[in-house]
């Protein structure tokens, strides 16, 4: 008998599968879900008068591969508090059975279990809140819990729990099943132990897309296990679990053309997380600071005093006495939400940066977007034309900005499209991104640039107008169509709401090509610098 059938309550093992309509067949006649035939008197949600895939292949795969596993080792779930729930739904029997925790830990493990009726072990997380794993095995082996959950790193400690240390747990209690829950996984170093699951029989991973991915409203998490287990969750599971939005949105974070935003992401808060933690660490009334996730754990002298202000200023934090008699638990949130946590403590942030993110789909292309006026990098830009990302390199290089882009576009048709759109995108992004306009020069020109003349004037004063002069011989210049480059810069005068005149004369196609970039890069960063103490709005008028 295996592990799984040993541990399985037996109503769970004698149920049969779930008996619904299934997944929707293209090309049939969908008769069989008593559904309502008509499209819903709701714009832009098509197809949520039908039933949802109870597990949509498409997203279903796109996770497995997310996090390196077979797509039947995985089970979506509405967020990974379905996971746990399912979890003590299949293998605790109420009054029977026991689950093992490690406080403080995330709450909802204790919370699930008592309401399955399932008994409830702990060990403590030792000294300065770290991971004990010798302590977590004396606890539970005389208990013999059908499950423990290990949060990896820890809510709402951010203690980090070596990959290591499950693995001996895993071993030390075969009879349990030992679930690693890596919500917080991205926001950490340690390795990922989902491909080690049906490798190690009683491990099971959990993992979500509420914070990496920016999914929290969405609802969607995993478990990951043995086939044999997380055929057995199915039997457990809601027929229908997941909204047909919700699928949608999962799909769309997690297409190629996100992911490059979605790492930039987690490194800005990764960089912010340490800022922030080296400020507050400066703050008289604050005994610690510890980092994990994409949150910071405090302990502070005066809870009362500190919930009190942060009241007064709008500021919500989660305190945390269960954890420690002053504990609060901080999310990382965008410069002005940093900012506003900093002043309650008395300290002055640093000006935001002034960025952006531009998100373009359309039938042709799916296009995604990042910059940041105040800082040159990163600047990684895959346009599926290796050319434009050359060019686009060379605008963000020489504006001194930082660039993160990516498209998946119809380039195998023509790649007019993705040219067009992404130049919409830019000039959307630097128009958002530049705000009120308050302190920038507004004006940008450049001169001669070696053999080839290019000279680029700029002005970011709100009314659309583009002018090119110049001609090409050559049809292309690398994959770039060199009949594109007057209708990019005409894209991005009319996306940025600036006055753009390109002049470029010389012999060689290549450098006047370039040079056409390089100068509106150059010209850019003298539009965009801002001048003096950045509060004088660059127009006699008041306004742009």
């Amino acid at each position: 008998m295996s592990l799984v059938q040993r541990l399985a309550r037996p109503a769970i093992l004698a149920l049969p599968p779930v008996d619904i309509a299934g997944a929707p067949l293209p090309g049939t006649v969908r008769l069989d879900a008593n559904e309502n035939p008509y499209l819903p008197l709701v714009q832009g949600q098509p197809g949520v008068n039908r039933y949802p895939d109870p597990q949509p292949d498409a997203l279903r795969r796109r996770m497995a591969d997310l996090y390196g596993v077979a797509p039947d080792q995985l089970w979506v779930t509405r967020g990974s508090d379905d996971a746990i729930d399912l979890l003590l739904r299949t293998f605790c029997e109420a009054g029977v059975d026991k689950v093992g925790i490690v406080e403080p830990t995330f709450s909802a493990y204790a919370q699930f279990a008592r309401i399955q009726g399932a008994g409830v072990i702990t060990a403590r997380l030792g000294e300065g809140f770290t991971f004990d794993g010798d302590a977590v095995i004396t606890a539970m082996q005389p208990e013999r819990p059908k499950l423990l959950f290990l949060c990896t790193p820890n809510n709402p400690t951010g203690s980090p729990v070596d990959p290591a240390d499950v693995r001996r747990i895993a071993v030390a209690l075969p009879d349990t099943i030992v679930i690693a829950d890596e919500a917080y996984g991205e926001f950490s170093d340690a390795q990922s132990l989902a491909a080690e699951c049906g490798k190690i029989e009683n491990l099971v991973v959990l993992r979500t897309l509420s914070k990496a991915y920016g999914l929290a409203g969405a609802r969607i998490g995993c478990s990951i296990g043995s086939r044999e287990l997380i055929a057995l969750i199915a039997r457990v599971s809601p027929p229908y679990p997941l909204p047909v939005p919700s699928i949608t949105a999962a799909i769309d974070a997690l297409g190629p053309e996100r992911m490059p935003i979605h790492r930039q992401r987690i490194a800005t808060l990764l960089e912010q997380r340490a800022l922030l933690a080296d400020q507050l660490r400066a703050v008289d009334d604050i005994q610690s600071v510890r980092e994990g996730g994409n949150f910071l754990f405090l302990e502070v002298t005066n809870p009362a005093d500190l919930a009190r202000r942060l009241a007064a200023a709008a500021v919500r934090v989660r305190f945390r006495p269960n954890a420690a008699s002053g504990g609060v638990r901080v999310t990382i949130g965008t410069d002005e939400e940093n900012a506003a946590l900093l002043a309650v403590f008395g300290i002055a942030a640093p000006a935001s940066s002034r960025r952006a993110d531009v998100i373009r789909d359309t039938k042709e292309t799916r296009i995604v977007l990042s910059i940041d006026l105040d800082r040159p990098e990163p600047r990684h830009i895959d346009s599926g034309i290796p050319f434009y990302d050359h060019m686009l390199d060379q605008v963000a290089a020489h504006g001194g900005f930082g660039l993160t882009l990516a498209c998946t576009g119809d380039v195998a048709i023509d790649p007019h499209h993705s040219i067009e759109d992404i130049a919409i995108a830019l000039g959307t992004a630097l128009r958002q991104a530049l705000g009120d306009k308050r302190g920038i020069g507004r004006f940008g020109f450049v001169l001669p640039m070696d053999e080839t003349e290019a000279h680029v004037l700029i002005d970011l004063s709100g009314r659309p107008f583009a002018k090119f002069e110049g001609s090409f011989d050559a049809p292309a210049v690398g994959d770039l169509p060199t009949q594109m480059v007057p209708h990019i810069f005409r894209s991005l005068a009319d996306s940025m709401g600036a006055a753009i005149h390109v002049r470029v004369t010389g012999d060689n196609d290549h450098h006047k090509v370039e040079a056409c970039f390089k100068a509106f890069g150059r010209a850019l960063r003298q539009g965009l610098a801002i001048e003096g103490n950045g509060s004088v709005l660059p127009s006699t008028k008041g306004m742009l």
